[in-house]
């Protein structure tokens, strides 16, 4: 499925990882100023970006999407949670079932995270000419659709996951 050859994989992954060592550092750094030395972690940040669904998983489902263990997942929500970042929420079709869902506090983070970061990528494009910006702005365009795609290509594989929420 991957149409790119070795060398050429090489190359973009060089170029990639150049133009995330010119985002990430200021990125985060500007985003984490706020936690005064109690920063999320990675797996925390992803976390938060693998529950911010329409339908919130189950803690079972969570686990299964971050390949931890149920009780490895239980521990990193409880830590969401205290930072209010995450809450477990009772599933209005089954009161057995809870699930966990981003908090506004937690939809905040996440939409500042991508602000800082849209910032920290115009500011590198900045040294683009207007052709070059536009032509990487209409790849941008297309890494969205692509990725919407994937998303919804994966959600008809796996018809537990959050677009299928009548099927537990």
């Amino acid at each position: 499925m991957n149409p790119v050859d070795g060398a050429e994989r090489d190359r973009l992954a060089g170029d990639i990882g150049d133009f995330r060592r010119a985002l990430i550092p200021g990125l985060l750094l500007h985003l984490l100023s706020g936690f005064e030395g109690d920063e999320p972690s990675m797996i925390q940040v992803a976390t938060l970006y693998t529950i911010d669904e329409p339908v919130a998983p189950t803690l079972r489902e969570l686990a299964e999407r971050i390949s931890r263990s149920v009780s490895a997942t239980s521990r990193l929500v409880d830590q969401l949670v205290r930072r209010g970042l995450a809450d477990r929420r009772e599933d209005p079709g089954d009161r057995r079932v809870r699930r966990i869902a981003l908090t506004p506090a937690g939809a905040d983070f996440l939409r500042t995270f991508e602000r800082v970061r849209a910032d920290a990528q115009l500011e590198v494009m900045a040294h683009l000419t207007a052709e070059e910006r536009e032509l990487v702005t209409r790849a941008m365009t297309l890494l969205g659709e692509a990725s919407r795609r994937r998303r919804t290509h994966a959600q008809a594989a796996h018809p537990t996951h959050p677009a299928h929420p009548e099927i537990r």
